[in-house]
C-alpha cells in the first residue's frame, strides 16, 4: 500500500496515515513518520514549531484499554509492533465539533495524528502491544492541570469497545468524567 491520507469529518485536523509496511520472510520493515513525504500530506508544520520532540512508547496486554487523555500538545500515535487497538479519539475542545467521536483499528500500518485538545484512547485487541506516541511538548507535572479528560464508558459517546465489561482498566481512568461535565478547552489552555 502506498503512504496515504484520510482527514476525519468528525474531528478537524485529526489525520489517518496509511503507512507502507514491507515484509519478507526475516519480518518487516515501516518508514513509521518521514517528514518530507508526510508535510505535503497534511501532517501539519506547527507540530515541530517549538523544536522540542519527545517519543513515548506504552505496552499493554490484550483487553487493556487506556484513554480517554487530552494533553496541551500534538501526538503522532502508531503501533511499534505486530499488535492491533481499536483506537477512539473525542474532541474536547471549545467548538462545534466539542464531543464528537472518530474510531478506526490500528495497526503497524497506520499513524493517527492527533490534534491538542483531543482525548486520545485505546483498548489492546492483540495479545500484546507497543503503542508509540511522537508529541511535541515535553511531558511535565505542572502541565497536568491543562489535561482534559472524558470516562471511556460514557454512553452519549457511542464508542463500541471490544468487550468493554472485561477491559482492565485503572482505576482513574473509570473515574474520568462524562461528557456533560467537561469544561471544554479554550484555546489558552491549549
Amino acid at each position: 500500500k502506498e503512504l496515504a491520507v484520510r482527514k476525519s469529518e468528525a474531528i478537524p485536523g485529526l489525520l489517518e496515515f496509511d503507512i507502507p509496511v514491507h515484509g519478507d520472510n526475516r519480518g518487516w520493515f515501516k518508514e513509521n513518520f518521514q517528514k518530507e513525504k508526510m508535510l505535503p500530506l497534511g501532517f501539519p508544520e506547527s507540530f515541530f514549531a517549538e523544536g522540542k520532540l519527545q517519543n513515548n512508547v506504552s505496552f499493554s496486554r490484550k483487553n487493556v484499554l487506556r484513554g480517554l487523555h487530552a494533553e496541551p500538545w500534538d501526538k503522532y500515535i502508531s503501533v511499534a509492533d505486530n499488535g492491533r487497538v481499536l483506537g477512539a479519539w473525542v474532541d474536547l475542545r471549545e467548538g462545534e465539533s466539542f464531543g464528537n467521536v472518530y474510531q478506526t483499528e490500528i495497526d503497524a500500518s497506520k499513524g493517527i495524528f492527533v490534534p491538542r485538545g483531543v482525548a486520545n484512547g485505546f483498548q489492546v485487541l492483540s495479545d500484546v502491544v507497543a503503542y508509540s506516541y511522537l508529541v511535541n511538548d515535553y511531558w511535565a507535572l505542572e502541565l497536568k492541570p491543562k489535561y482534559a479528560f472524558v470516562n471511556y464508558a460514557d454512553p452519549t459517546l457511542g464508542i463500541k469497545w471490544e468487550d468493554v465489561a472485561n477491559a482492565e482498566v485503572s482505576d482513574a481512568d473509570k473515574n474520568h468524567p462524562l461528557l456533560k461535565d467537561v469544561t471544554a478547552l479554550t484555546a489558552d489552555l491549549l
